[in-house]
């Protein structure tokens, strides 16, 4: 998430006894779609050996005791984190209030950051800056395995008007604080269908921008925000990339994408045939490949940035860079979510239609190697990390030292300001 803003948005708790009703029937439905759901298209017939019939027995059974809808929620998504599944989830049903805490955190090795803060924002107010240190979130210490489920947790399945940290400054002094957390109450009227198209292809494209660095004379710098682009797209820019001899791809923040982009820039820098992995379904098993070409690749030195939040594609793409041995991978080890998957929206009630969705995992990916990456990640070629001070004043040492390997001087300031993340 670019910043930790809820697009999936929660229910002011309500004090009228119907409409608490209304959504507990609304999360009994959900239970029956997520086990329909499950049972067809899960890609492991066996479920993992997990008792499906019995987990939504429980589920439902909690439910009708619920105290709250974020409660209901939180049960729902409970039935599917217990696969412990990258890519099987819960999207929540939108609701009528936007939750904005302000801040974003990011895992770095094994502690979190803070890397950007809102400057209109109560956490900006109570002295929260890129740099500190998140020893404590509501009580929890975050760790690189559970800090997806508590960003998950917190930020869309029950987000709460205030939080409570416990920060450590670069200087050491760690001190207490509570931030209150910006509310936004959304529009009650639907938004016509091209006002939907136009805010959704607004998103699109901010997900999805790429940005060309090519101002050192030899070296080109293609950040990828996430594997949605056509293979015009890579050929025009792998034509720019082609002027110089060398190649810094940043895939730090890239949560993945579409298989065919993920395929089109593999086949962008080999002029050979390369086997991707092996895709295993319900059904059957399928050897990814690409066919190279000598014409269009891009045969220079490469390096790949990655950090924690490298994932699935971005983490697949890494992997193969790595085993054909075609550049060095730097940064930190990526997130481990390597799976494939598929959404399955449904909808509910007549009048006031709700939406929600789950993702599905259909196939498990094994590499060249026989290694499966889901839970383990790509380990880089060398660990670089950013220490608080290298946050605090925005600079990045790891496409410095990317630059340096390559054989071009880039000072970390100078890194910091090519690409200046958004706030």
């Amino acid at each position: 998430m670019n910043r930790i803003l809820l697009l999936l948005l929660i229910l002011i708790p309500s004090f009228v006894f119907g409409q608490l009703d209304r959504e507990r029937e609304l999360h009994k439905q959900i239970l029956i779609n997520l086990k329909k759901d499950l049972k067809e298209n899960y890609y492991d017939p066996n479920l993992r050996g997990i008792d499906l019939e019995a987990s939504i027995k429980e589920a439902r059974d909690l439910v009708a005791t619920a105290k709250s809808v974020e409660e209901m929620t939180d049960i729902v998504a409970r039935v599917l984190i217990q696969f412990d599944d990258s890519h099987l989830g819960f999207i929540p049903p939108a609701r009528t209030v936007s939750v904005d805490y302000g801040f974003d955190m990011q895992l770095y090795g094994d502690k979190v950051f803070i890397t950007s803060v809102s400057d209109d924002s109560d956490a900006k107010k109570k002295g929260l800056r890129p740099g500190d240190q998140v020893y404590m979130f509501e009580g929890f210490i975050p760790t690189r395995k559970e800090f997806w489920l508590l960003k998950y947790h917190y930020v869309a399945l029950a987000p709460q008007p205030k939080l409570v940290l416990i920060i450590i400054k670069p200087s050491g002094n760690k001190y207490k604080v509570e931030i209150e957390a910006k509310l936004i109450r959304e529009s009650v009227f639907k938004p016509s269908t091209r006002d939907l198209m136009l805010q959704w292809e607004n998103e699109f494209r901010e997900r999805t921008h790429q940005q060309l660095y090519d101002q050192i004379p030899g070296l080109a710098i293609w950040k990828i925000p996430a594997f949605e682009f056509s293979d015009v797209k890579v050929d025009k820019m792998i034509d720019r990339v082609k002027k110089g001899n060398a190649l810094i791809l940043d895939l730090r923040g890239n949560s993945g994408g579409l298989v065919y982009s993920e395929k089109e820039l593999v086949s962008a820098f080999f002029d050979r045939d390369v086997v991707i992995c092996d895709v295993l379904s319900r059904k059957k098993k399928e050897t990814e490949a690409v066919k190279g070409d000598g014409r269009k690749a891009f045969t220079g030195k490469m390096a790949v940035l990655v950090d924690s939040e490298s994932a699935s594609a971005a983490e697949v793409f890494a992997r193969v860079i790595q085993l054909e041995g075609r550049g060095i991978v730097i940064g930190d080890q990526t997130s481990g979510k390597v799976m494939q998957s598929i959404t399955y929206d449904h909808y509910f009630g007549i009048d006031d239609v709700i939406g929600y969705a789950f993702s599905i995992t259909d196939a498990d990916l094994i590499m060249k190697d026989g290694q499966r990456l889901e839970k383990v990640g790509v380990t880089p070629d060398e660990r670089v990390l950013p220490s608080p001070l290298d946050l605090a004043n925005a600079r990045d040492p790891v496409l410095a030292r990317a630059a340096e390997i390559l054989g071009f001087q880039l000072s970390p300031e100078d890194a910091g300001k090519i690409f200046t993340k958004k706030k």
